[in-house]
């Protein structure tokens, strides 16, 4: 009997041990964010723009205190590579880290974006010279890349990396383009794994890239540790004009074919807004408020969906707007669209650039906030 209890307390004891052990490597397949400690929350992008009226500084400022004092604990960063490879193995890793204790000191969780491919094509160092997605070359580097970010990025309380945005806009026009995302994304997932596997890593797709029947999102969606969306309360890009807003119900509509094409995956929203402009643009103040408010209640509803990131907290300035227009070649695009889409970035935040006055949408998402 003696014999026999010791095998059993032994056996117990070897299945606790090896309980912990696979608890604490957090195997890839669990599709989750090991790291992050909310159940569900909110936080924000405050904006691209270089300067801002003093009054709209002063308003940001506030803003942002007055969303952590209410229960904001996710911030969103995102920084292209070639701003932390400014020459091959010269690493601005203080650019990185500064940004990084700047949040953990405010008690923030950072979801980092480094967009090796990004909507409007590829974003990598000079150095490495014409090379396409699926260049071993740039693999390798990549990866040295993410041999010290990755550390630094848990070191400061990250949870999630993305390295592409929004691929899947190009995936139909650029032949074999997809499989070289999946094969970029997989390999570099692996490597991010190796170094820590707590660490979520994903690519960000395009909520209207659903309407396109793209080739590659489905893979690439059965490959995510976890789903990340794009998302604005707008008509698809397939739909003309592509500014028209969504009624409540189609934004309903739209959340759940989202979450039904996540398989059950968690899911975090990278960019989501919509503009309040009503000169050109068919919204409002009301109709931009509305957006959020069935955003938020649906999200309330949907565990799968763990964190999102409005965008942004304030307007764009008429220069960064035109710096914007400026990547656009003469006559590539009919002037109607140019100006339709000054007006969505020269308003899609919570708040005004001229003054920096909040928006009925900003007492929204405080109001969710303290949810």
């Amino acid at each position: 009997m003696k014999l026999k209890l010791l095998i059993s307390i032994v056996v117990i004891l070897n299945m606790l041990f090896a309980g912990c052990e696979e608890e604490n490597t957090y195997p890839a397949e669990l599709h989750s964010m090991p790291l992050f400690n909310e159940q569900q929350n909110i936080g924000m992008l405050i904006g691209f723009n270089e300067s801002n009226p003093p009054q709209t500084e002063d308003s940001i400022s506030a803003r942002w205190d007055e969303a952590i004092e209410k229960g904001m604990r996710v911030a969103r960063l995102q920084i292209d590579w070639t701003d932390l490879e400014t020459e091959k193995d010269n690493y601005n890793k203080d650019l990185l880290r500064n940004s990084l204790q700047n949040h953990q000191q405010q008690g923030l969780q950072t979801f980092l974006l480094i967009s090796v491919y990004d909507s409007e094509g590829i974003v990598v160092p000079g150095y490495l010279g014409d090379v396409n997605i699926g260049s071993n070359s740039l693999q390798e580097r990549f990866n040295k890349l993410m041999d010290w970010v990755i550390p630094m990025l848990i070191n400061h309380d990250g949870f999630l990396i993305s390295i592409a945005n929004e691929p899947d806009n190009e995936m139909n026009e650029i032949t074999g383009l997809a499989g070289q995302i999946l094969n970029f994304y997989v390999t570099s997932r692996d490597h991010i794994h190796s170094i820590d596997k707590r660490m979520a890593v994903t690519i960000t797709l395009t909520e209207g890239g659903l309407d396109s029947n793209i080739s590659g999102v489905d893979a690439i969606l059965e490959e995510v540790d976890v789903v990340c969306w794009n998302f604005y309360g707008s008509k698809s890009a397939m739909e003309s004009p592509w500014y028209l807003v969504q009624d409540e119900e189609e934004i309903r509509k739209d959340i759940q074919r989202m979450i039904q094409a996540s398989k059950g995956k968690q899911i975090v929203f990278q960019e989501l807004g919509l503009w309040s402009g009503g000169y050109i643009l068919d919204s409002s103040l009301e109709i931009q408020n509305r957006f959020f408010e069935v955003f938020f209640s649906e999200m309330e509803k949907e565990e799968s969906i763990r964190a999102a990131f409005v965008f942004q907290l304030v307007d764009w300035s008429p220069f960064a707007t035109g710096v914007m227009l400026s990547l656009f070649e003469e006559g590539e695009v009919p002037q109607s669209f140019l100006d339709a889409f000054a007006e969505s970035l020269r308003t899609i935040g919570l708040i005004r650039y001229e003054d920096g006055q909040r928006k009925p949408a900003w007492d929204t998402f405080t109001s969710y906030l303290e949810k």
